[in-house]
């Protein structure tokens, strides 16, 4: 289902409406007769000119058709409320607000296009396509909505990373001392546990043996060498030789 516009003419309009002068009526009628050519610019000057004459409904809301076919909706918006101002019948008023709405639509203000469509229907309740529009601007409205709650969350979000992110930042340049420090510290006790395991693995030699440790060395060599010298003394007090075998 697509958006139904029904831009017409107010035909209508010039039997309830007759121009103040001559002057107002011709420029209406020449802008009907463009506006039939769908030359809709020139027919726009026409328009201007006759709601400078007289401005009456006709003028204004002709000139509000002119503007939503040349996509200008805010301009569009504003000459179908001078339109509505000045109509005198419902029907009058329905087709005006059935534009109104249409614009308003077009330019994605879909709240108050809905609110426009609800004033054609207060007019003409039987209207099938103000009812159609007015259901398509309704789901437009909730789709812009969830939208615009998925663009709000994405920007806090990107707030917030972009905050904790400049916070940390600043604490490092407020901090740049304490964090060389903390590295050194680090690294120092890495070199020293390092160090540590090396001096584990490595064996033990002469220079690294303390005083007792040396004694205690030279007392178990001595006690050795005392035991062979008692062994061999042992040997030669024995008498007699041994005798050889022939």
């Amino acid at each position: 289902m697509t958006l139904k516009i029904n831009i017409l003419l107010s035909f209508i309009m010039v039997c309830a409406h007759v121009a103040h002068s001559q002057s107002a009526h011709k420029h209406l009628r020449d802008g009907d007769m463009l506006y039939g050519f769908g030359k809709f610019n020139q027919a726009e000057t026409e328009y201007r000119k006759a709601d400078e004459k007289k401005a009456n409904t006709k003028s204004s809301y002709n000139l509000g058709n002119t503007l939503i076919l040349q996509e200008r909706y805010d301009e569009a918006v504003k000459k179908y409320q001078d339109a509505a101002n000045k109509a005198q019948t419902p029907q009058e008023k329905a087709k005006i607000y059935h534009n109104q709405g249409n614009a308003l639509y077009k330019s994605e203000k879909y709240k108050e296009s809905i609110a426009a469509y609800k004033q054609s229907l207060k007019n003409d309740p039987s209207d099938v396509n103000t009812k159609e529009n007015m259901a398509l601007a309704r789901k437009a409205l909730k789709q812009q909505m969830q939208q615009q709650q998925k663009d709000q969350q994405k920007k806090d979000q990107e707030k917030e990373n972009q905050d904790n992110k400049d916070q940390n930042q600043q604490n490092k340049d407020q901090n740049p001392k304490d964090q060389d420090d903390k590295n050194k510290s680090d690294q120092n006790q890495d070199d020293q546990n390092q160090k540590e395991q090396q001096g584990q693995d490595k064996p033990k030699n002469d220079k690294n043996m303390s005083k007792d440790e040396a004694r205690q060395l030279l007392e178990i060599m001595d006690n050795e060498e005392k035991k062979v010298h008692q062994k061999l003394r042992r040997i030669d007090g024995k008498s007699g030789r041994v005798k050889k075998d022939w």
